[in-house]
């Protein structure tokens, strides 16, 4: 999905960078797994429906991550601290995000689906 659909200008998201397709991989696909458990589906739904988007004009040896609040609120349930870089409102969205978890639903990947959405983004070049 492009940036500019679906995007609240004024929500805010959270930057998460991580080393490399598999470390992004093994972070999306657990956090799609627990969006889609009993624990984890409240947060996909109002008031602030978990979203995640993948900056992917260009790869370099780091994948950007952006979590808006509801992403972000189920993160820090599920997970250890997830070292959250820096936030920037939605309106400065790279045009090139991509948005992975969002609309409302996330279906449970694991890490081979979640590396070949990526890949899809972020090209067969794109490190490990």
């Amino acid at each position: 999905m492009d940036r500019r659909r679906g995007v609240t200008l004024t929500e805010e998201y959270h930057l998460v960078r991580f080393s490399g397709r598999t470390a992004t991989a093994a972070f999306i696909a657990a956090l799609s797994r627990f969006l889609d458990s009993p624990s984890g589906r409240g947060y996909m739904g109002p008031p602030e429906p978990a979203e995640v988007w993948i900056d992917a004009r260009v790869f370099v040896a780091w994948v950007d991550v952006y979590l808006n609040r509801g992403a972000l609120a189920a993160t820090r349930s599920a997970f250890a601290p997830v070292p959250v870089t820096g936030a920037l409102p939605g309106v400065l969205l790279a045009d090139g995000s991509v948005l992975l978890i969002g609309g409302g639903r996330s279906p449970a990947w694991g890490m081979a689906e979640t590396e070949r959405r990526l890949g899809e983004h972020l090209g067969s070049t794109a490190g490990r």
